[in-house]
């Protein structure tokens, strides 16, 4: 059987359908999760947002009219949100790029972890993954959603500028100042990038744990749930150019939103989703 587009389940959801609406939610889930998980850097923080979106979408849905993909509709639907929450602690935190690029360099150890692979490949995870989140919290909120819808979601030109509600030319001078912005970073640095570079993971596991940013008994990135195995991270220094492509390595990792949101979605609209 075919499986129903969500174009469909949507126009069915917005007549009535619970069966669809339901189909729908449970299919977009997981993307918008990870959007919010890229735009906020915690699990906490997304999963909180996720379901405010979710409910957002259930509220919103007789809005959409076909004219562009669902997805692009979701995920303008959600970054429009993301934009507007309050800011988490995490992201104050950082302090843009040069901030950033001074810890990394003070965080690198003499002892490089990334060759053990058995015992310290969860570790090096837990290190890439908040390392490569930190480095988009280095991007005002604005700029940060023109380039997840950008450059990582490749929501460009007319549909992303829609997304934003701003001119294609801001679109593109936004997605342009946040690849300069992350170039600052990660030139001269990080290994994922280009092998010749200083950084890697594994030197940084050392200061990350001295400093509180990661727990080896606690980590909740390396070991979320994904919807897919990752990409081959040490392929993307060969297939990328810098910044342009960096968005290769947040597609990467393709994190399942928890059951939680499902589980609450389920709960609070029981007549809607057939809780």
């Amino acid at each position: 059987m075919t499986e129903a587009s969500l174009e469909d389940l949507a126009s069915a959801a917005a007549d009535g359908d619970q069966a669809a609406l339901a189909e729908l939610l449970r299919r977009v889930q997981h993307p918008i999760y990870g959007l919010a998980l890229r735009f906020l850097g915690t699990p906490a923080d997304a999963e909180d947002a996720t379901q405010e979106i979710m409910i957002r979408l259930m509220t919103r849905l007789a809005t959409f009219e076909g004219r562009s993909k669902f997805m692009t509709w979701v995920y303008a639907v959600a970054v429009r949100m993301l934009i507007r929450t309050r800011q988490r602690v995490v992201e104050t935190s950082v302090q843009g790029s040069e901030q950033f690029g001074r810890i990394i360099d003070a965080g690198l150890g003499a002892r490089d972890y990334t060759a053990d692979e058995a015992e310290y490949r969860l570790l090096c995870d837990e290190v890439r993954v908040s390392c490569s989140y930190g480095m988009l919290l280095c991007l005002s909120r604005s700029l940060r959603a023109a380039y997840l819808l950008g450059d990582v979601l490749g929501i460009a030109g007319a549909e992303g500028a829609a997304a934003l509600d701003i001119s294609e030319s801001a679109f593109r001078q936004r997605v342009s100042r946040a690849r300069r912005i992350l170039r600052q970073v990660i030139d001269g640095r990080c290994g994922l990038i280009d092998q010749a570079n200083t950084c890697s993971c594994g030197r940084q596991i050392e200061a990350s744990i001295e400093g509180g940013i990661i727990s080896v008994g606690d980590l909740p990135l390396a070991t979320h749930p994904r919807t897919a195995p990752p990409d081959a991270i040490e392929k993307i220094a060969v297939e990328i150019d810098a910044v342009v492509a960096i968005g290769s390595l947040y597609r990467a990792d393709q994190f399942e939103a928890p059951g939680r949101i499902w589980d609450r979605i389920q709960t609070e609209f029981p007549s809607l989703v057939g809780g």
